[in-house]
């Protein structure tokens, strides 16, 4: 899987890493009631279910690897550029717009990277692919 889908891979551990990392921080603020942390949980939870759909695909080899690929980047490439915008104009110090901006290229990246490689990937013959 991490040999013949370096960015994917990468991709999916990235995600998984920056966004279940989000809910654990949710859950573990005091400052919010339960309707704020279940509000807040719903979009690190679509990254990570996004995330776990394209490593079952990676790992079964699935016919629909690029229709997973491509949601989970377009919705980290859709999501980032939206939150940049919010931290960087919002009320926030410097070193958090750092960290933050830093997670936001470092997820597009990987998913422009993540698209790129199944272009690349080679066709198997008919005969090789699964039904």
């Amino acid at each position: 899987m991490l040999r013949r889908h370096p960015a994917t891979s990468g991709l999916v551990i990235w995600t998984l890493v920056v966004w279940t990392t989000r809910i654990g921080n949710i859950w573990g603020d005091d400052a919010l009631d339960t309707g704020e942390r279940w509000a807040g949980t719903a979009l690190p939870l679509s990254f990570t279910v996004l995330a776990l759909g394209v490593a079952l695909a990676l790992v079964r080899r699935a016919r629909w690897l690029d229709v997973a690929v491509k949601a989970l980047a377009g919705w980290t490439l859709g999501v980032w550029v939206v939150r940049s915008i919010d931290i960087a104009t919002g009320d926030h110090d410097a070193a958090f717009i750092v960290v933050h901006l830093v997670l936001g290229v470092i997820s597009v990246v990987l998913a422009v990277l993540s698209v790129g490689e199944l272009s690349r990937r080679p066709e198997r013959p008919a005969w090789q692919r699964r039904r």
